[in-house]
């Protein structure tokens, strides 16, 4: 928790009070002894920072940890990939589908006599079929599936993207 006196307590620290705080530093000093308890502290602290010998780490500690991190972020992403790899083999074949029919659905033509069934199936089920097709052939359906189907492949881009960047970069280190 953060105590109301501290950012005072901390420019006191640093040197970086005006007259009115200084002034009411010394107020606080006077009145409050947690106040004075804990500016005592900081001053300590402050004082004292620049004694602490400083030690390095071992040379290879930053490789370790950067193979440790690079370890943990390739299991990750392995787990993934294999389901990545499936949701893009299913969008490629939904967009060939989708092409396939907005281009060619429309100009394809009956060219065998039908039997009985298929001619029952046909009349009940022509209407519900020319429904279809006209919402399929019609300009904003075409704009709609094609608009969807280009964020798509953009969000697929850039997660494969970013995947390899952050690789990149971690050999990189």
């Amino acid at each position: 928790m953060k105590n109301k006196y501290d950012e005072l307590v901390n420019k006191f620290v640093d040197n970086e009070l005006n007259s009115n705080e200084l002034n009411q530093v010394e107020e606080l000093v006077k009145s409050d002894d947690n106040f004075k308890l804990t500016l005592s502290s900081h001053k300590y602290v402050h004082e004292n920072l620049y004694d602490i010998p400083e030690k390095t780490a071992p040379y290879y500690t930053t490789e370790h940890i950067m193979r440790r991190i690079v370890e943990k972020v390739s299991d990750k992403y392995k787990k993934s990939y294999f389901f990545r790899g499936i949701v893009t083999t299913l969008v490629c074949i939904l967009i060939t589908f989708l092409f396939m029919l907005f281009f060619y659905g429309s100009n394809l033509e009956v060219t065998q006599e039908s039997s009985k069934i298929t001619d029952y199936i046909k009349v009940y089920t022509k209407p519900g079929i020319n429904y279809i097709h006209k919402i399929v052939i019609s300009d904003m359906f075409k704009t709609v599936s094609g608009l969807f189907s280009f964020i798509v492949l953009l969000g697929f881009y850039f997660s494969f993207n970013s995947y390899k960047e952050l690789k990149k970069r971690l050999k990189q280190l």
